[in-house]
């Protein structure tokens, strides 16, 4: 299994995918280890939130932020609602710290083998974080795609990218803003063995946007 060193792709400020299949855009280095593609744009809507050139600098306008203390309520809640929305339905809803939430779901209940068209009995799931995430606007949505070892490194990456553009795509198309998305592909580089059920996943993390450091909501979690 081997680990490679992509680096972060993160879109101009008005990139477009073509039915969702690829992206491109300007190569980004955010001071972290090597990435996979972060999408710039969702099929009928642009990612006006990235870490922009050599600098990491932070690019796009806030809509919303909250402030110190209101943070872990405001976390609090919105997690309580997403654990009971997404009971049974094969979603991990973890806390990563009081303003990160992360939604974890094995690809096995997304998609068919090699595939990234969502299952239509997942429709559900997800409709029900949009609606949640809807009724927290003041946060940014980490949409990451991962693949076991199995296969080839190019393979991986690009069908980690799609299964990620899946997710998100489907998450705008209930309503939410596309503003509010990090798209990325991390392939296999996370991976922990050839053929591990466990690697193969999307995850999505929550972050909420605080109003004394903003642009720390999107930054890339990995």
């Amino acid at each position: 299994m081997k680990k490679s060193n992509f680096g972060l792709l993160a879109g101009a400020a008005a990139l477009m995918i073509a039915g969702c299949e690829s992206g491109s855009g300007l190569l980004a280095n955010n001071q972290s280890t090597a990435m996979g593609t972060a999408i710039g744009a969702l099929a009928g809507g642009v990612l006006g939130h990235q870490i922009n050139d050599d600098n990491g600098r932070y690019v796009g306008a806030v809509a919303g932020a909250l402030a110190g203390a209101a943070i872990g309520n405001y976390m609090d809640r919105q997690q309580q609602q997403l654990q009971q929305q997404v009971a049974n339905s094969g979603v991990q809803v973890n806390r990563v710290n009081e303003s990160t939430i992360q939604l974890n779901i094995q690809s096995e209940v997304l998609f068919d083998t090699d595939q990234s068209v969502i299952k239509p009995n997942f429709y559900q799931p997800l409709g029900s974080i949009a609606q949640t995430l809807q009724q927290y606007p003041e946060t940014v949505v980490h949409v990451y795609g991962f693949t076991d070892g199995s296969g080839s490194e190019q393979h991986n990456m690009q069908l980690s990218q799609r299964r990620a553009q899946s997710v998100a795509q489907y998450l705008a198309q209930q309503g939410i803003n596309s503003q509010r998305f990090v798209v990325q592909g991390y392939g296999e580089q996370y991976a922990t063995a050839q053929n591990n059920p466990q690697d193969r996943r999307v995850a999505i993390y929550i972050k909420a946007i605080d109003q004394a450091n903003p642009q720390a909501a999107y930054t890339p979690v990995f």
